[in-house]
Parts: C-alpha cells; structure tokens; sequence
C-alpha cells in the first residue's frame, strides 16, 4: 500500500508536470511561429514597398536628366502611372515648390491644376535631400494610400526640384490575404496610428476602422519601433474574442503586422497530448528508475570526486590531482582539469615576476614619453621666439634698405638716370614684399603663441571701406580694374575695425596677385535685422583647383608650391584672414573654378559683445555657378 501510494503521488505529480509543460510548450511553439511569420510577412511587406519606392526612384533618376516640366518627363512619369497600378497620381515640383506637371490614372490635369506645395510637408523633407514617406490616409473610396517623395538631383549634388507619387497600398492586401497558420490564424496589417491598412476582409479596411482599443496594436503604438516583448500573449483580438496575438513593426515604416489565432482553436490538442504523455510517462517511469540506479553508480560517483578535487583545488592546493579511471568522458575530463591545475600552478609561479617586470617596463616607457613630450615643447617654443626674434630683426635692415631707396629715387643724393630710376623702383617693391612677409610671420608667431587680442570699438562701415579703397585707387601695373559696393547710409559697428582691414587687404591683394588682367570686386553688406555684416571679394584671375579648396587657409599652404612657380609670397595671407575672422566670431567661405576666378565671402557679426548664433553653413560651394 506504501509502495502504491508512493508511484501513485509521483505518477500524479509527473502527469500534472507534463500536462503544464505540454501547454507551456505548445504556447512557446505558438509564440516562435506567430513571430518567425510576423517578422517574415514584415520583412516581405518592407521589401515589397522598397520595390515601388525604387521602382519610383528609378523614374526620378531617369526624369532628372530632362528639363523640368518637359515632354520627356511627363512621358516618364506617365508610364509610371500606366504600367503599375500601385502609383495612382504623380507630379514633378520645381526647386520653390511649384508644380511644373502632374499625370493621374483617374484625371486629365491642366495647367490651372497645378498648384503650389512649398509649405507642404513632402516637398520640405525631399528638397533637403531625404526620401519622404507620408503617413496611411484613405481616398474618398476609404482606400488607403501613402505618398513618395524623392529628390531630383542635378549637376554640382545640388537639388533641382521633387518627384511625387501617390502609391495605392490596396496591393498589400493579398499579401495579407495568404498568411495562414495553425488551424484558424490570420494577420493584418496597421498604420502608426492603429488605423486598419490590410486584412483578408477587405470591407474592414474601407470602413476606416481604427483598432487602437485591441491589445496587441495598443502595444505596438507605445514603442512602434520594438520588436514583441511577449509573442503569442493571450488577450483580446480584432474581434473581441480571446486569441494569442503577436505583432512585428514593418522596418522604416511605421507600420506593423499583427497575427491572431483564436485561443480555442490554439490549444485544441492540448487534451490530446495529456491522454498520450500520461501512458508514455507511466512507461517512462518506470524504466527510468531502472536505468537511473544503474546510471548513478557509474556517472554521479566521479562526478563526486572531480566536484571534491575542484573544491580542494579552491582553497589553494594547487598540486592536488584527481584520479579517476571509468574509461570515458569523464576520465578525460578529470585529466583535462589536472592538466590545467598544473598549468596554474606554473602560471601562478610565475605571475609576480611578469607582473613586475610589465610594471617596470610601463615606468619606462612612461618616462621617454614624458622627456620626448618635454622636447616637444622646447623645439615649438624655440620655433616661435625663432620667428619672432629673426622677423624683428631683419625688419630693421630692411627698412632702412627701403629709406636710402626712396631717397636715392627721389634725388635727394643728385640726379639719376631712368634705368637707375626703374633700378630703384624693382628694388622697393621687392623690399616691400619682404617686409610684407615678415609682418605675415610676426602676425602668425603672435597667433600661434596666443597673443591674438581683439580690441572692440565703435566704428562706421562707410568710413572703413573709404580708407580701405583709398589705398587702391593708385593704379596698377597690371590690368585689373575695380568696383566698390558698399552702403553709403551710416552703419555702425562694434568689432575690431583693424581685424577686418587686415582681413579684406589679405583679400584684395590675394586677388591682385592671381588676377593678371580682369576685374575685382569689393562688395559689403550689413544685414540689420540678422545683426551681421557680410564681405565679399570676387576676382577673374586664375581660379584654384576643386581639390584644394579645403586646404587653402592652412598655414604655408600654396597653390603652387614648386621652385618656379610664378606668385611669390609664403602662404600666410589666407591663414591669417581665418584665423582673424573664427577671432570676430565669424567664417569664411570661398568658391572658384580654375580660369574663372575666385569668391571670398566673410560674414561677422555686428556686434561682437552681443553675436548672433551665425545661421548654418552651406554645404561648400564647388563652382562660381552655386
């Protein structure tokens, strides 16, 4: 009665056991199915949309290459809408957001259709360069659609307008249609607002129904970019009844699939496998206690010894092995676990060593980084006290050089002939342009050091410009002209007036030096309500090279660096003007085109004790055309 009432408890407990682990595991199996077909269907959904999108690309590209508005694009656009039933109505948008065609599969649109879509959402997103996919909304048929915008680019990267297209999602439908599982499962699709995009009844798509009240889309709209935390979770489904439900999100759409399989038909076998497991579990039992026995002598006995050998090994005696002969795994095991113990013990011998030995070579290595930082310092410092000492120093000689010259020029010793007239003349320019060099450095040594100070006053636009332009109106060797453009209405400014002197003359003689006959341009502007002054100096001279734009304003950096190259100078000017104007709070930007001449564009703040947040710089412009 004993022995009975003993396999009758166990028997009881085994099939109680099974039974709950039975459902666990046909809910487990639910759960990796409904979500392996929710993220497949999701993925499938994805890559179906992908296709339209780039199918929608392809004729974006294609249409790009065309005039806008013209018969090539509205030929493309066109065919578009005829070969795929998904694109229902299509248009082209000029860069200001104007309409310049449109083309419908249910209208004929004319010239006064078209309309204006600058503030629309759409074109905002594509003219900055980014694909855009609208939210779900339905047509007056209570169809849902979705609209495409793509960007068509043109020459430079630059944006010549947008392609739209409004894309009819009815073709998801079918897919929807054919996901089937289990004996009763479906799926449907939703948007990021729960509305209803797809399902194998296609009357509860046209009825707008919104299924924000069903537990899985609940779920799916609190954090509609994670995956189900809890797959196949019993709740409430579409229709109100029980179900287990799981949802995938649709990747860059902001959509997801929902699966529902009725929790009847669900666990319909669950009683089935209970009368099954409950003789098998009997059979199993039994012979389970038979092998059990025989198993325990053989396996849990040295797993007791190799248990007992690891704790003795953890309390520090490393030179104790274990011995255990059986023949199979674990006698392999038990040799395995010796041999690391003795590797340990090595290893633990001789881990102080190494361990000092690492340390002493860090200190080492720490101490010749240290020195070589230390010599570092000294070699910049030296450089700089260098340069300035020499700059000084060769100032004097030479302006004493350019005194004598100018007096023997201007007959103050007796009279000279004309070639020692032009003589003289070759040498004061030349002792003008090394004097000019030596300022350049002196200024770049005062930079380098810190010693870049900005001094604030109050001073008038009109006033700086008129002593800048005085100082060109002498005329040149070469034939370059100028124009001035600045405003003639007082302006005044609070900022560093001889920053920004320094500044347009490293400019306009940079523009002198690579302009051998053409024209140069000076133009200022004073934006009041932005609070900042904009400079501008334009020349037709040589251009520079799209390849060394962004290297120009780095220190010695020339365009052309070769021993007989035909500008002087040691390529400090352009360092200096942006270093000077990053001081005045400012940027520089420059574009040119070999042949064509250069833009410098400087904009500053106003006020540099109230600066502006300076709006956010274009991409770099390439070409005189952008």
């Amino acid at each position: 009665m004993w022995g009975l009432a003993f396999f009758g408890t166990i028997l009881t407990a085994v099939v109680g056991a099974t039974y709950y682990y039975t459902l666990r595991q046909i809910e487990r199996d639910a759960a990796e199915l409904q979500s392996e077909i929710a993220s497949v269907t999701a993925e499938r959904i994805r890559d179906f949309v992908q296709r339209k999108i780039e199918r929608f690309s392809d004729t974006a590209n294609a249409a790009s290459l065309y005039p806008l508005g013209s018969k090539q694009q509205q030929l493309l656009v066109s065919l578009l809408v005829k070969n795929d039933a998904s694109f229902t109505d299509a248009a082209i948008i000029d860069a200001q957001g104007m309409e310049v065609l449109k083309v419908s599969d249910r209208r004929v649109y004319f010239p006064s259709d078209l309309s204006d879509q600058s503030r629309s959402a759409k074109f905002t997103s594509a003219i900055k360069g980014e694909d855009y996919v609208s939210p779900v909304y339905t047509s007056d048929k209570f169809q849902p659609y979705v609209t495409l915008a793509i960007p068509l680019w043109g020459g430079a990267q630059s944006i010549a307008g947008v392609a739209v297209a409004e894309a009819d999602l009815s073709f998801l439908w079918e897919i929807i249609r054919q996901i089937h599982f289990g004996s009763a499962g479906y799926a449907y699709l939703v948007d990021g607002q729960g509305n209803l995009i797809a399902h194998k009844d296609a009357s509860l798509v046209l009825k707008r129904t919104s299924l924000g009240q069903v537990d899985k889309v609940r779920q799916f709209l609190l954090n509609p970019t994670r995956k189900d935390p809890a797959p196949a979770e019993k709740g409430a489904g579409l229709t109100g009844k029980p179900v287990l439900a799981t949802y995938a999100p649709v990747p860059n759409l902001g959509w997801a699939v929902i699966l529902e399989e009725p929790l009847d038909a669900a666990l319909a076998n669950v009683e089935k496998l209970k009368r099954y497991a409950t003789v098998l579990l009997v059979v199993v039992l039994i012979i389970g206690t038979v092998v059990i026995a025989w198993v325990s002598r053989r396996i849990i006995g040295p797993i007791r010894d190799l248990h007992e050998g690891v704790a003795i090994i953890g309390r520090g005696n490393l030179n104790y092995r274990v011995h255990i002969k059986t023949g199979d795994e674990i006698e392999w095991l038990a040799e395995e676990f010796n041999r690391m113990a003795k590797e340990l013990s090595v290893f633990y011998s001789t881990l102080e060593q190494k361990v000092k030995d690492k340390t002493a070579e860090l200190e080492k290595a720490n101490l010749e980084l240290a020195e070589a930082n230390e010599r570092l310092v000294k070699a910049s410092k030296a450089k700089d006290e260098f340069l300035g000492v020499m700059s000084h120093e060769l100032r004097t000689p030479l302006n004493v050089v350019v005194g004598y010259s100018q007096m023997l020029k201007d007959e103050l010793f007796g009279e000279i002939n004309p070639e020692q007239e032009a003589a003289l003349r070759k040498i004061i320019g030349r002792a003008e342009d090394l004097l000019g060099m030596i300022s350049e450095i002196l200024q770049v040594a005062s930079i380098e050091a810190g010693n870049l100070n900005v001094e604030i006053k109050d001073i008038l636009l009109g006033e700086l410009l008129d002593d800048l332009r005085s100082n060109y109106e002498i005329p040149l060797e070469k034939k370059v002209t100028f124009s001035w453009d600045y405003p003639s209405e007082p302006a005044v400014l609070r900022t560093d007036g001889d920053k920004i002197k320094h500044i347009l003359q490293n400019l306009i003689n940079n523009a002198i030096k690579f302009t051998d006959e053409g024209k140069i341009a000076v133009a200022a502007r004073y934006r009041k309500e932005r609070n900042l002054v904009e400079f501008r100096v334009e020349d037709t001279g040589t251009g520079i090279q799209q390849e060394l734009l962004p290297s120009i304003f780095e220190m010695f950096r020339q365009l052309d660096s070769s021993a007989t190259r035909n500008h002087g100078g040691v390529g400090l000017g352009l360092y200096i003007v942006r270093k000077y104007t990053e001081a005045l709070g400012g940027r520089i930007r420059v574009a040119s085109e070999p042949g064509k001449g250069s833009i410098f564009t400087v904009t500053i703040p106003a006020d540099l004790e109230n600066r502006p947040a300076l709006p956010e710089a274009p991409s770099e412009d390439r070409s005189l055309a952008s």
